[in-house]
């Protein structure tokens, strides 16, 4: 009879708890997690309460806070944190190759400098000079038609450079009227010239020859005008093609293009019509050459 009157209550108590109640029926059955071989580690930072706080009804706090222990230990890094730090030391690397590269490029190119600079030092390279000594004009007929003129100029050619050897290419005269109007042409043949030399040629130039180049009329009325107030003025213009050689650095060559200018030339005809000569100077300044 005991037995029974004390199982009674077990019974009732299993079905109490075996029974499912309303609130348990509403939210619905339970959530799997998939299996985990470690379970997850959550941490906050410890209870702030106030001092002495023991509330009733509830065991103390555990060590540490509400929570558990704190701080808790962090995570072991992942795999991809060894590879962003594989990848920066790439960079460290890749960037000090590049800085090495410029620096030795910035190097390269201050030797190089300094190399023309103490060669340019050593030649000292100057351009030739050009002096015209003299000119006659024959056959000069301004009531011609075409315009008949001879001009036979002397022109003086120095090479001012210690160390270095003259080569002219060649070179094109012209002979201008009135600083603009271009009035004969030729071409002077090659001429090679040593250091600290100088020579003479003699450049003559023809018009009229041809109709292709024949001067217009006005022009050679205008120098008709100036041919009976005493003379007429000229200016030679001469494009010069050099090169200059050394003889000490055999690898040195410089090629230039000069624009040689000769001005102020006079040509004064006296009592004839057809001949004339330069007005002579005494200290006639050389020809202007530029680049």
């Amino acid at each position: 009879m005991e037995s029974d009157h004390v199982g009674k209550p077990n019974e009732q108590t299993a079905d109490k708890n075996t029974t499912p109640t309303s609130q348990q029926q509403q939210q619905g059955p339970p959530i799997q997690w998939p299996p985990q071989s470690h379970p997850p580690q959550v941490c906050y930072p410890p209870a702030i309460g106030p001092p002495n706080a023991q509330f009733h009804g509830y065991n103390a706090l555990p060590p540490g806070g509400r929570y558990g222990p704190y701080p808790c230990p962090y995570p072991p890094p992942g795999p991809y944190y060894g590879q962003g730090y594989i990848q920066s030391e790439h960079r460290h690397r890749f960037a000090g190759a590049c800085r090495c590269f410029f620096l030795f490029l910035v190097l390269v190119v201050v030797i190089l400098l300094l190399t023309k600079l103490i060669i340019w030092a050593t030649l000292l390279p100057r351009f030739p000079v050009f002096h015209v000594e003299n000119m006659h004009v024959t056959n000069f007929n301004t009531d011609a038609n075409p315009f008949t003129a001879r001009w036979e100029t002397e022109i003086r050619i120095e090479n001012p450079n210690t160390k270095l050897y003259l080569y002219v290419d060649g070179m094109e005269v012209f002979m201008n009227y009135n600083y603009k109007y271009d009035v004969g042409f030729t071409w002077i043949n090659p001429m090679f010239l040593e250091s600290k030399n100088k020579t003479s040629m003699q450049v003559v130039i023809n018009t009229g020859e041809s109709a292709h180049h024949a001067v217009p009329i006005w022009i050679a009325q205008d120098m008709g005008k100036d041919q009976k107030n005493g003379g007429v003025n000229f200016e030679l213009k001469i494009k010069v093609w050099v090169t200059l050689k050394s003889g000490m650095w055999l690898w040195f060559r410089r090629s230039l293009t000069l624009n040689v200018e000769c001005d102020d030339l006079k040509v004064n005809f006296g009592n004839s019509t057809r001949e004339g000569t330069l007005e002579f100077i005494k200290d006639r300044e050389d020809c202007y050459v530029s680049t």
